[in-house]
């Protein structure tokens, strides 16, 4: 059966949407378009369309069909096209290909009204509790932020603004927003889903699942994981973006953080399960062209495999990132990474080392004198069994330190502020002391500490005048806050992404009231269902 066929005979069949919809809106491309559109696809995209017959073959199997009526429903008359938007849409077609080709992800994944960005407003935020984060500037109890033009103006008390927004602080801890060190975005499809049996676990799911991913899945996932972000107060991330099987891949990626607004860094790594190198080609067109991809809250780095096993394919990747003057993070999932590192005189400053598993005293010892920083997922590290991260050593040596969700396929979810109230337990327990390490300094960690460790912590990471306009609110109307006591430790100990009131990136509020503003969370819920299910029925998972 044709793929014409196909949709004039199925097009009402009663089976799950998400795949229905999948499926025809890669036959049609767009939304709404008659099916004479198909007899203007070329026979490579017909080709190309055959997995995604015989994947919605197996899920209509079996159903009844309803029968067509000849009477158009109303839908119907507002699908219908003008002759002018037709042939435009049958070029588009035609020229477009299939996503996974060059440049065909442009015409398959448009971004809808809802996710224009909110302008960079003029606001005064008035009476609040204010953590600046900034050593000069401290903290106030009755505190008032000025932000214009997506720069923070003024911090300070009794400020006021002719024709600014006041934005009420009673009741709110104002404080900057929370930096991620170090994420897997693509991989929040798979939420939850390393398994408790050997070949069920973390690396297993994701080596497997991943390689049935298309752009599609990664523009579903990276959006999934961007709105949980934005809603848990998170303002700025490192994408560690190790699944980009193509060009169009990373730009599905790209394109995401871009309209969602968030501040960081994209990293291109190789593939998961591939092994091989990094695709340097595309690394360098990603850099010249990087204005054209992104905005200018995000720049690119390498996420790098490292020399273990690949000394050659490694130093020529660490060379090209010199070259183009582009931050390099590396995982140390293994002993003697670290070591390896030293001896081919590769560690060096602002090098971002993951993890540090194994790592021994004198090999944090060489991150410090490097100038290298560390980024910790204490919740990952412990789920996956690479023990008790060494916190202590690190705080020891004085290594400038982030923190990460690195994965919900491992954490379930990307709360930062209980990333930085179990950094705070461990390095207490590891000092067998209560006051080892205080919870202003765990919020350090989270925020100025996470953003000098990204390179970004003349931009943000603290509420100072001149910086951009990265913060939140937190409302302490709720039970497990009520009011404020220590703030710090209040933040640290107690705050949970759903006391996130307010967030704003840039000067934008992309949070208010806790609900996310430009990002239409129902869409993005159901496009990541519809992803999660074509990947796992692609893969056999």
């Amino acid at each position: 059966m044709s793929h014409l066929s196909l949709y004039a005979h199925h097009s009402n069949a009663a089976k799950p949407p998400g795949i229905r919809q999948l499926y025809f809106s890669k036959l049609l491309n767009i939304s709404g378009a008659p099916a004479a559109i198909v007899n203007a696809t070329s026979p490579s995209t017909q080709a190309q369309l055959t997995q995604y017959k015989h994947l919605y073959f197996r899920m209509i199997k079996s159903t009844p069909v309803k029968k067509p009526s000849n009477k158009p429903t109303e839908q119907q008359k507002q699908n219908s096209m003008s002759r002018r938007s037709f042939i435009g849409s049958s070029l588009v077609l035609g020229a477009a290909g299939m996503v996974g080709f060059p440049g065909a992800f442009d015409h398959t994944v448009q971004p809808s009204q809802s996710q224009n960005l909110p302008p960079r407003g003029h606001y005064l935020i008035k009476n609040a509790y204010v953590l600046t984060m900034d050593a000069t500037l401290g903290d106030l109890k009755q505190g008032d932020v000025l932000v214009r033009d997506g720069e923070i103006k003024q911090v300070g008390q009794s400020l006021s603004a002719t024709g600014a927004e006041v934005l009420a602080g009673e009741g709110m801890i104002v404080m900057p927003g929370l930096v991620d060190t170090h994420w897997h975005l693509w991989t929040s499809l798979l939420r939850s889903m390393a398994g408790n049996t050997e070949g069920r676990g973390y690396f297993s799911v994701t080596r497997k699942v991943g390689q049935h991913y298309t752009p599609e899945s990664m523009y579903a996932a990276t959006r999934l994981a961007l709105a949980e972000a934005i809603h848990s107060g998170i303002t700025t991330l490192h994408d560690w973006s190790h699944n980009a099987r193509g060009p169009a891949f990373a730009e599905a990626s790209i394109k995401a953080l871009r309209e969602a607004g968030i501040r960081g860094r994209y990293s291109l790594g190789v593939p998961t399960g591939e092994g091989g190198a990094v695709d340097l080609q595309l690394l360098e067109k990603l850099h010249s062209n990087w204005n054209k991809y992104a905005s200018s809250n995000l720049h690119l780095g390498l996420a790098w495999a490292g020399i273990n096993n690949r000394k050659e394919t490694g130093l020529k990747e660490l060379a090209k990132a010199r070259q183009l003057g582009i931050p390099v993070s590396v995982h140390a999932s293994s002993a003697g990474v670290i070591s390896g590192l030293v001896q081919a005189s590769a560690l060096a400053k602002g090098m971002q080392v993951i993890h540090c598993k194994d790592a021994t005293v004198n090999e944090i010892q060489s991150i410090a004198d490097a100038g290298a920083v560390v980024s910790l997922s204490p919740f990952s590290e412990l789920r996956i069994g690479y023990g008790i991260p060494p916190v202590k050593e690190l705080l020891d040596a004085g290594v400038t330190l982030g923190i990460s969700a690195d994965t919900t396929t491992l954490t379930g979810n990307a709360d930062l502020f209980s990333v930085m109230k179990i950094l705070l337990n461990l390095a207490n327990a590891l000092n067998r002391s209560e006051f080892a390490l205080t919870a202003k300094q765990a919020l350090e960690k989270g925020t100025i500490e996470g953003a000098r460790s990204l390179g970004l912590a003349d931009q943000t990471g603290s509420l100072t005048p001149g910086k951009r306009a990265d913060l939140i609110m937190l409302s302490t109307n709720a039970l497990n806050l009520g009011y404020v006591t220590d703030p710090y430790s209040l933040v640290v100990e107690a705050a949970q992404p759903a006391n996130v009131h307010t967030v704003m990136i840039d000067g934008r509020i992309l949070k208010r009231n806790h609900s996310l503003t430009h990002l239409n969370k129902d869409k993005i819920l159901a496009d990541a269902k519809t992803a999660f299910q074509l990947v796992i029925e692609k893969s056999g998972w």
